[in-house]
């Protein structure tokens, strides 16, 4: 039945062999947005907007203190305290046995069994726990804070927003003030300060990673030329315009959830582990969410599923829906920040330009990436080494902030600008040079592709060619800081590469109901991150049945039996588009067979809409069901469905199926290598007084296999673009080094760029077809602000001669730079 229906197998080795000559709906400009009217229009309902009737507010307490057990809490006049209906404690025997329970099953099979390039190629020591590793990501209100911020002792749920905030304040706490230590490097000295006691005394360790591929040391003597340096990236963070927040109903022995989460289904199910529950009994809905960043984002956060169980416990013992919900301060405070990262190179490399051996040694804070694995997934180089070290902290939990790869691409273009810097050569040609796969050539890539389906086709040459045009390459590239504008300025253009991600994991399920009129559900619940996947599952089932995309709607907010990938990894797309297809050509069929067969109720005879054909006699264009050798021979779809209902009227079942698609598991499914590339051009100019640094044009070129959404994906592109180049020149999070309290807890400290921020933008699609995804499809989402910050620091050492390899690449750090650069003579 798949094969006759031209439906892909599940975890595909080859490309999509269904892909159709030409499309009407897929692809095309224009389409309006589904959800575009309620959001412009301010109609959009979002977790933070739901009230419920007789709905209290839940606030918890914020530990002062980056490290600290609680000696002694009073509440009793807080207890006390005008509209207070309900405190719940840290001391609670309600909680106990609450913060862990039900993840070992999530998290075993999942984030270590599924640790990429440690799982396939390197070794994995765990120095803690499985449920330690994941910082305590089932804590409930503990009696400890692990970092200055963190929710923890004691919840109030009251009438009002300022009463329950009011109430916190009669809170007294005695607190026993403990030893902090925010630096990992600090961390991991002899004689540093346990980070955390609860889970490990001895030291700071979290985790060490080797991983190794061919000789390094033996390279390093047969290459030409061996250079060393350092990186350094402070983390990012994630505050989205939406805080945190969730609303949680306890009515009898059901529950009731709207949940602010881009993993909201993985929270139920945390929830219900946690709390006894069985799933069924739990009812999730996923309002509009007001910003996620990539694959994280603050409402991924595992250590937030913990809210779900206090308004729970709050409404149950009130009777009441219960709001918890964080300010703006908290949510910069308690929720996601990427990991700082310092990584030291080694690499060996030939005077043509061919990299033989990296050799990498990471530390980072808490929890972070590598820095070998792009390496390994897109480069020839045959000889790689990476000794990682994760170091526990007094910061906020670390996961990833659009996306799991910020670290991985800074080092990729560390690696090539330097040896381009130290060869004096275009890095256009070094990358070029350098392409391939697990340190194969592209040769064996060429017979890959041939092999597996795809074209034979060189997505970097492709892409890099388009993105020079763009930017003038050939006319503007010089020598390191020997350009001066009239302006006084110093004038830089760089250039990074990066493979295209990603389309090889996630699962999918997705049903489709015909009603009576001919029009069509979309039956799957999803987190909304504002990508707009109701146009575009709407296009492509539309595209696949032969309807007016006006003919199907998708309302993703309510629970309904089917889930669709939580949106993150960038792979959303590959995967439920999969599925979203399976489930339209299913149900096409359906329709064609009801159209050629007749049916009888009791001793009625309702004869077939096209008696004496068969269903490969037909097709479907814009809602009419004809007959493809005499399209004049036709009815409307709705003819043919108008007695398949559930009511009297009914003589049909109704026409529904359903299908579900896995693409893979995140970062251990061999035999498919990363096909498509990404390249970015950026141009600077730099105030040798100041120190400022301007990005006066910024070209993306992404190969995305096929654009289902044009608009979609270069509002990835610009608004990646502004993001990356703000992540490279401004943010930072800053912790006071004395009490570990975060300095950057607010829009006004903590310096997030906008689109006015950045000069030009050229947004360029690639489409060669050579994404694993359906049609050929890989992802964008977090490609461009991941990989953009490398491209912007190679353009500043391109404008000054000197590099900057600390990000963010504050004005300070260009001054001091520059400032070698003249003692040097560059300048």
């Amino acid at each position: 039945m798949s094969d006759e229906l031209n439906i892909m197998e599940s975890e595909p080795l080859v490309r999509d062999r269904y892909v159709p000559k030409e499309f009407k709906l897929v692809g095309k400009r224009g389409v309006q947005r589904r959800d575009g009217k309620e959001k412009a229009g301010g109609k959009a309902l979002y977790t933070r907007d739901v009230a419920l009737p007789g709905m209290l507010y839940c606030r918890l307490l914020a530990s002062p203190h980056a490290h600290a057990r609680i000696v002694k809490l009073d509440t009793s006049k807080a207890e006390k305290a005008p509209g207070v209906r309900a405190i719940l404690r840290y001391d609670d025997p309600e909680l106990e046995g609450k913060a862990l329970e039900g993840l070992e099953t999530k998290f075993n099979a999942g984030h270590i069994a599924s640790d990429g390039q440690a799982f396939l190629h390197g070794k994995f020591e765990l120095a803690v726990t499985q449920e330690q590793w994941m910082q305590g990501g089932g804590r409930v209100l503990d009696g400890f804070a692990w970092w200055e911020g963190e929710q923890c002792g004691v919840a109030i749920a009251a009438d009002t927003i300022r009463q329950a905030e009011d109430a916190l304040a009669l809170v007294e706490v005695e607190w026993e003030i403990l030893p902090h230590v925010l630096d990992p490097i600090e961390s991991l000295k002899p004689g540093a300060p346990p980070a955390i006691e609860e889970i490990n005394k001895k030291n700071n360790i979290i985790r060490k990673v080797k991983i190794e591929e061919g000789d390094v040391e033996k390279a390093f003597k047969e290459s030409d030329q061996v250079i060393e340096f350092s990186i350094k990236r402070e983390p990012y963070t994630a505050a989205e315009p939406e805080p945190m927040s969730n609303v949680v109903l306890w009515r009898g022995d059901n529950v009731e959830i709207w949940a602010h989460q881009q993993q909201a289904y993985d929270g139920k199910m945390l929830f219900c582990a946690k709390m006894g529950i069985p799933l069924n009994y739990v009812k999730l809905h996923i309002p509009h969410q007001g910003s996620q960043f990539g694959h994280g984002g603050n409402p991924m956060m595992h250590h937030t599923h913990g809210l779900h169980v206090i308004s729970a416990i709050l409404s149950k013992r009130t009777g009441r829906p219960v709001k918890t919900l964080y300010d703006r301060r908290d949510t910069f405070y308690g929720l996601s920040q990427d990991a700082e990262a310092n990584t030291k190179f080694k690499v060996g490399f030939n005077k043509d330009g061919t990299i033989t051996a990296v050799k990498l040694d990471t530390i980072v804070a808490k929890m972070g990436q590598y820095g070998i694995d792009h390496f390994m997934d897109n480069t020839r180089i045959p000889n790689l080494l990476l000794n990682y070290l994760e170091a526990q902290c007094n910061i906020p939990p670390a996961w990833w902030m659009r996306c799991e790869q910020n670290h991985n691409a800074f080092c990729l273009s560390a690696v090539f600008d330097h040896v381009a810097d130290a060869l004096e050569m275009d890095p256009v040609e070094v990358a070029l040079k350098n392409d391939g796969v697990e340190g194969r050539d592209m040769a064996y890539l060429a017979a890959f592709k041939k092999d597996h389906g795809f074209q034979v086709r060189d997505s970097l040459a492709e892409i890099v060619e388009k993105g020079k045009t763009a930017v003038d390459w050939d006319a503007k590239w010089h020598a390191p800081g020997k350009k001066v504008l009239p302006n006084g300025r110093l004038h830089g253009i760089g250039f990074t590469w990066d493979h295209e991600w990603d389309d090889i994991r996630g699962v999918s399920c997705v049903g489709l109901m015909v009603n009576v009129d001919g029009t069509v559900d979309i039956l799957a619940q999803k987190s909304d991150v504002g990508c707009d996947y109701m146009t575009t599952h709407c296009r492509i089932v539309a595209e696949e049945i032969g309807l007016p995309i006006e003919h199907v709607n998708w309302r993703h907010f309510e629970e309904c039996g089917f889930q669709m990938m939580t949106p993150d990894g960038s792979c959303n797309l590959c995967v439920d588009a999969y599925a979203s297809i399976a489930a339209a050509r299913k149900v096409r069929r359906k329709i064609l067979e009801y159209a050629v067969t007749p049916t009888t109720l009791i001793d009625i005879e309702y004869p077939a809409e096209f008696p004496g054909y068969k269903v490969e006699d037909l097709e479907i264009v814009d809602g009419i069901v004809r007959v493809k050798a005499d399209p004049s021979v036709q009815c409307p779809l709705s003819e043919v469905v108008k007695r398949a209902t559930v009511e009297q009227a009914g003589t049909r079942a109704p026409v529904f199926d359903w299908a579900w698609h896995r693409q893979g598991r995140y970062g251990v499914q061999e035999g498919r290598h990363r096909l498509c590339r990404q390249c970015y051009f950026a141009e600077v100019e730099v105030d040798p007084d100041t120190g400022e640094v301007e990005v006066t044009k910024f070209v993306s070129v992404n190969d995305v296999g096929l654009a289902v959404s044009p608009e979609s994906c270069e509002g990835q592109q610009y608004g990646g673009a502004y993001m990356g180049v703000g992540r490279c020149l401004g943010e930072e999070v800053v912790f006071d080094p004395k009490t570990g309290v975060k300095l950057t807890g607010d829009y006004i400290d903590y310096k997030v760029f906008t689109i006015r921020d950045i000069g030009k933008t050229v947004n360029i699609l690639h489409e060669s077809g050579m994404g694993w995804g359906a049609y050929g499809l890989v992802g964008i989402g977090e490609d461009i602000a991941t990989v953009a910050p490398g491209v912007v620091g190679n353009a500043l050492h391109n404008a000054i001669g000197e590099w900057v390899d600390e990000h963010p690449v504050t004005p300070a750090r260009v001054l001091a730079a520059i400032d070698k650069a003249r003692e040097k003579g560059i300048l």
